[in-house]
């Protein structure tokens, strides 16, 4: 049975079905749709959650087993399965899966995306015919205010059109990062504040520790000591490892195609290619001059080691990790890791 992320509420009051499929590329949305069957598993009484993260190198077999196996706590368990990148050797594992089903269990996997094609073959067929199938669709660049307002609304803020539309320009489309940045509006406005667009102009205006989009401007001036000054500010104040990830892997994409751009083009039509403004060029300009193919390609390895990292397949320090990235981006030689051999 196929539904939208809206009608996931109203199905789960009906009933708790044995299987549940999430897919879809908006983090945010996946990851609030799990909880909300997280959420209604326990209300059930099904207190035991086994919780796995399928890599390339996963052992399918174990879940196998588990799922067959009997619990010593309970009746009930909850398998949560987390796939980030799709490949033959998961779809194996899934048809198996799907052909030994024990249904005393809750199986909730979150996959990436799935076409269409995906959805038509024997595996995800079987799989859905026995649960529920979530497809997470991206929100519409025209609906994102609306959205924004809506989910203001919910956390007791009111929040005027001009005032979302902003918000929306500052996150570039960062589901979490706008969520991120309801929070912060409510900690410092307080519950049932009217927001406006002076209100997010303000803010926007904030110190460091406010702003993650300070961080921005003072790695690509490749300011190190302001940088890692900002970044321990953002970290304390417990913003979410994802934002920050989010963040420079947008500055060196930025770069990467700049770099390529500026081959053929003068370093001010490349900006307006990726639509940078004015007043950041300079800023570009600078991270430029400090970085070529090479440093690019060794700092775009270390953003993917450290989105494995978040994720739970890798143990390298997270704290570390971003300050030795800053400083990458600076220009200064980061601290060894394990990353020269990865």
């Amino acid at each position: 049975m196929k539904v939208r992320a809206d009608q996931l509420e109203q199905t789960l009051q009906k009933s708790l079905h044995p299987m549940y499929i999430i897919s879809g590329d908006e983090v945010l949305l996946s990851q609030e749709a799990a909880d909300v069957i997280r959420k209604k598993a326990l209300q059930q009484g099904i207190e035991e959650r086994l919780r796995f993260v399928a890599d390339s190198q996963f052992d399918w077999q174990n879940v196998i087993n588990e799922t067959q196996a009997l619990s010593l706590f309970s009746n009930q368990r909850v398998f949560d399965i987390q796939i980030d990148k799709m490949s033959e050797k998961h779809s194996k594992a899934l048809a198996l899966l799907a052909d030994n089903l024990n249904t005393d269990n809750i199986i909730l996997i979150t996959l990436p995306k799935v076409d269409a094609r995906t959805q038509k073959t024997k595996w995800f067929t079987k799989l859905e015919s026995q649960g529920v199938f979530v497809q997470i669709w991206p929100i519409d660049a025209n609906r994102l205010p609306n959205w924004l307002q809506q989910r203001a609304k919910q956390l007791d803020i009111s929040l005027s059109h001009d005032a979302a539309a902003l918000l929306c320009e500052r996150g570039e489309g960062n589901l979490l990062a706008l969520s991120q940045e309801l929070e912060k509006l409510i900690l410092r406005n307080g519950a049932g504040a009217k927001i406006d667009e002076q209100t997010i102009a303000e803010s926007v205006s904030d110190s460091s520790r406010y702003s993650v989009y300070d961080l921005s401007d003072r790695i690509l001036m490749g300011k190190v000591k302001e940088s890692l000054h900002c970044l321990q500010q953002l970290t304390s104040e417990g913003i979410d490892n994802n934002i920050i990830l989010w963040l420079l892997s947008k500055e060196v994409a930025a770069l990467d195609k700049l770099s390529f751009s500026c081959k053929t083009n003068s370093l001010r039509q490349a900006c307006s290619q990726q639509r940078i403004w004015d007043k950041q060029i300079p800023f570009y300009e600078a991270a430029l001059g400090r970085h070529n193919n090479v440093t690019i390609d060794y700092m775009q390895r270390y953003l993917a080691l450290l989105d494995q990292t978040i994720k739970g397949l890798h143990t390298l320090d997270l704290e570390i990790g971003f300050r030795n990235l800053v400083m990458m981006f600076c220009g200064f030689k980061p601290v060894p890791t394990e990353l020269d051999n990865y």
